[in-house]
């Protein structure tokens, strides 16, 4: 499996430095799914996630993170890898959250890696249950990283 970085939006030189960890924690939560393919993590504005939670979810506003999965293809040519999925993270989210909770972006960065990679593995938040059992999967993988 492969993760690729993107940025849609201007980050600070300390997102750019941490790019080896954002793959290395989306990869951790990958792992035991033994998923095959091309993971892409995209940085992004308030606007370009807003647009996608619109018109993917039907939600309106600025969200933290959106996992989309690929459809396995039927054929991928020798030599390409398939895509698995891709992780959109909203870098001026990320920022508000990450002063919100007391903790540097780089950590709130990472935090959504893994929380969109869980996503693309199959787990769900959409209930308080479920969310506490994400996000202590995310606090265990994270502490693996450490």
């Amino acid at each position: 499996m492969m993760v690729k970085v993107f940025f849609r939006t201007r980050p600070a030189l300390s997102v750019k430095k941490i790019e080896p960890l954002l793959k290395k924690a989306a990869l951790s939560a990958l792992r035991a799914k033994k998923a095959k393919g091309e993971i892409n993590l995209i940085l992004v504005a308030d606007r370009e996630i807003k647009r996608l939670n619109k018109a993917f979810l039907a939600h309106t506003g600025v969200t933290d993170v959106i996992a989309f999965n690929h459809p396995a293809p039927a054929f991928t040519p020798p030599g390409e890898t398939a895509p698995f999925g891709d992780i959109y993270i909203c870098l001026p989210q990320a920022r508000r959250q990450a002063a919100k909770m007391g903790h540097s972006l780089e950590t709130e960065l990472l935090i959504l890696a893994v929380h969109g990679a869980l996503h693309l593995s199959g787990m769900d938040d959409a209930t308080s249950a479920l969310r506490k059992k994400m996000n202590q999967k995310t606090v265990n993988l994270l502490r693996k990283l450490a």
